[in-house]
């Protein structure tokens, strides 16, 4: 580990130093000299930080303090990769505010696949479960990789179906990796570093601070080839990923959803706003990245009759019962069934709990 390399992660100790004031202390001190050693002398340190946080900092100038968090980090299996290391990704070193560390937990090789983000609400309608299961699903068999935040919702969906499918998956976090946020993903977190990847540019001992989770979009957005966005509000984290795809000219695929839904105001708009590109099938996502699939989409060659389609009409972004569909369609039960079970067996639709329905 060069001096460099350690003058970033003892800068990374301090949660209250933002990323612009790292940058600035780093470009005042010479490269390949030890920033401790001449911290307090430096004449430009007071132009960046208030006396409060020098206080801090000096506290912690001992070269030992910083050898004990270096090593307590490696033997956690936590893996530190600075933008001086050449295995830094290639995607992220070409965004406008890349990490200066990375701190990973797991398979560091999954930088170098095919990856889409899946990003979206933390409240998710049946219509977002369903589809983002069966995209991810499609696109975790065919060797992309899903990146996500691991929050609640959309996210935990993302990654939880790719391990299903034997997908690969990363989860960036906005706190470090010694705090899994939020609490009940601990497991799941766990199960990802044995053959997947969790990661954070943040310092492990550092907690999740409410502005963390914005900036750390950046991260899913530049590590992405693109972003899939299921569901989101028109205000919501999602967006801001959206925004910063934007900016990284990565390509953003926005799958459309019922006109009175809150969940889906976020994806519709970007369609409306061009800023999205509608996306209907997981197949569009790998036509874009250039991923040969054999065109061995389920549903081609299915022919419908007019009383199958008109039920797939009907549940199309709603879950509906089985009574309410046998109201609306005017099928006996007996034979509404027959054609629910062939819907579900091609896998056109979805059976959810309670009799529900709902289009795959």
């Amino acid at each position: 580990m060069t001096i460099d390399d350690r003058n970033i992660i003892w800068l990374d100790l301090f949660e209250f130093l933002t990323y612009q004031k790292r940058t600035k202390i780093l470009q005042v001190f010479e490269k390949g000299k030890d920033i401790k050693a001449s911290f307090l002398s430096n004449k430009y340190i007071h132009d960046i930080l208030t006396d409060a946080e020098i206080t801090k900092m000096s506290n912690m100038l001992d070269n030992q303090i910083l050898d004990r968090y270096i090593s307590r980090f490696e033997s956690d299996n936590i893996i530190m990769i600075t933008i001086n290391d050449e295995r830094y990704p290639k995607l992220l070193r070409e965004i406008s505010s890349p990490p200066l560390c990375l701190y990973c937990k797991g398979n560091i090789q999954l930088f170098n696949t095919p990856s889409i983000a899946v990003v979206g609400t933390r409240r998710p309608t049946d219509y977002g479960i369903v589809t983002t299961k069966e995209f991810v699903k499609t696109l975790s068999q065919n060797g992309v990789t899903i990146i996500s935040g691991l929050a609640s919702g959309i996210d935990t969906i993302a990654h939880k179906t790719a391990l299903e499918n034997d997908g690969k998956t990363i989860a960036v976090l906005a706190g470090g990796l010694y705090h899994i946020y939020p609490a009940v993903n601990q497991s799941l977190a766990r199960k990802m570093t044995e053959n997947n990847l969790i990661i954070s540019e943040n310092s492990p001992n550092i907690s999740p601070l409410g502005y963390f989770f914005p900036i750390r979009n950046r991260i899913i957005a530049g590590l992405s080839s693109g972003v899939l966005i299921p569901e989101a509000g028109v205000k919501s984290g999602s967006m801001h990923t959206a925004k910063y795809a934007d900016e990284f000219n990565r390509e953003v695929f926005s799958i459309p959803g019922k006109i009175s839904s809150p969940m889906s105001e976020g994806t519709n708009s970007l369609i409306k706003d061009l800023k999205g590109v509608m996306t209907l099938s997981p197949y569009e996502i790998l036509q874009a990245l250039h991923i040969d699939t054999n065109k061995n989409e389920k549903n081609i060659g299915i022919q419908l009759d007019i009383e199958a389609q008109s039920i797939l009409n009907y549940i199309q972004t709603e879950k509906k019962t089985f009574q309410e569909i046998a109201d609306y369609t005017k099928i006996p039960a007996s034979e509404l069934n027959s054609i629910l079970l062939e819907l579900e067996m091609n896998g056109l639709v979805t059976k959810l709990a309670n009799n529900s329905y709902i289009k795959s």
